[in-house]
């Protein structure tokens, strides 16, 4: 696993942890949200685990000389994938448990 995905993890857990402090569901109905250095440090991480999730993927792709994963027999088990999904599922709810921000 690399750094960027354990800090991502280590972000989220750390984010989850201050929601649950502050009697929250989101950080979207914390009024400490707008100064939060915790909100601030698991989007950070977000937007990198998702960059180097995308670049993993597209080298995979390159490598079996695909254009979409959709060409691959493994699709369903792929970690490569399945890492890259997750990456854009928490890109999309920025930790809100399932709330998304489009």
């Amino acid at each position: 696993m690399s750094e960027v995905i354990e800090n991502t993890e280590v972000a989220l857990r750390d984010l989850k942890e201050c929601q649950s402090r502050h009697n929250v569901s989101s950080c979207e109905f914390c009024r400490e949200a707008a100064r939060c250095e915790k909100k601030e440090s698991f989007e950070e991480m977000v937007v990198l685990n998702l960059q180097e999730n995308t670049k993993v993927l597209q080298e995979c792709q390159r490598e079996q000389n695909f254009f979409s994963c959709l060409q691959c027999q493994k699709i369903l088990d792929c970690s490569v994938r399945n890492r890259y999904v997750s990456a854009v599922y928490l890109s999309m709810n920025k930790g809100n448990g399932g709330s998304f921000e489009f």
